[in-house]
């Protein structure tokens, strides 16, 4: 099977998901599970591509605007946010009904307004405003204990980063570089190591990102050590 682009299962899921919330509408019967698992899989395979040659298509045309940037986190919770919303008003015992637009109109609101409030009021960059990585862009910098150096292997502009311990999200990593394609930067680590569960959860962090986002390093999930993450550019 082709490979997925990113954020495909979750666009499968929401086309799935429409499909149900359209057919409640018209009132017609429920679809299969199987017929579900169908849409779903056209939407993780079809719309995806669609929607990524789009946006291909727009930034490559400069008199129109530049598109904002929409990350996992936003769009898994633009998605959660609309159809809670369409599935709670269109519940059967609701006489009136909410749209499917206006469902994903309170989505895309959600979407944009509540991450940065969350930013604002924390002092820090929450998972929903993470860019995404470009670490499978870098050569000699993943699975070492004192990364020193890093190589470019894409065809686009990268920036590398190694956070030293006490160098945390909000604030970029001190030694970031920005690299061309077949370009290396060198990283000093000290007498430092990565960060690793269980014996060195304080260590350093590398990542790269696409500019101009920054690298940085954040708390694991897990509460328990670091990682390098990427933040909106400044």
């Amino acid at each position: 099977m082709p490979e997925l682009l990113p954020n495909a299962v979750l666009i499968g899921i929401a086309t799935a998901l429409s499909a149900v919330v359209l057919r409640f509408q018209a009132g017609k019967p429920r679809l299969s599970f199987f017929r579900l698992l169908l849409i779903g899989v056209a939407g993780a395979y079809l719309v995806t591509p669609a929607l990524a040659y789009l946006a291909q298509a727009w930034r490559a045309t400069p008199a129109l605007p530049a598109l904002p940037v929409v990350t996992s986190g936003q769009l898994f919770l633009g998605t959660w946010a609309a159809f809670a919303v369409l599935f709670v008003a269109n519940s059967t015992a609701r006489p009136k009904r909410v749209p499917l637009w206006a469902g994903l109109l309170i989505g895309v609101a959600v979407a944009a307004l509540f991450p940065p409030l969350i930013d604002g009021l924390t002092g820090t960059y929450q998972r929903t405003s993470l860019r995404d990585d470009v670490d499978h862009c870098t050569r000699g910098m993943k699975g070492q204990v004192q990364p020193r150096a890093a190589t470019n292997i894409c065809n686009e502009p990268i920036t590398v980063g190694l956070c030293m311990p006490g160098e945390v999200n909000p604030a970029p990593c001190a030694q970031s570089f920005t690299i061309g394609p077949g370009e290396s930067a060198t990283f000093d680590p000290g007498d430092a190591s990565l960060s690793s569960l269980p014996s060195n959860p304080g260590g350093l962090t590398v990542v790269a990102c696409r500019p101009p986002d920054r690298p940085s390093r954040m708390g694991r999930t897990t509460g328990r050590g670091y990682e390098g993450v990427c933040i909106p550019g400044a």
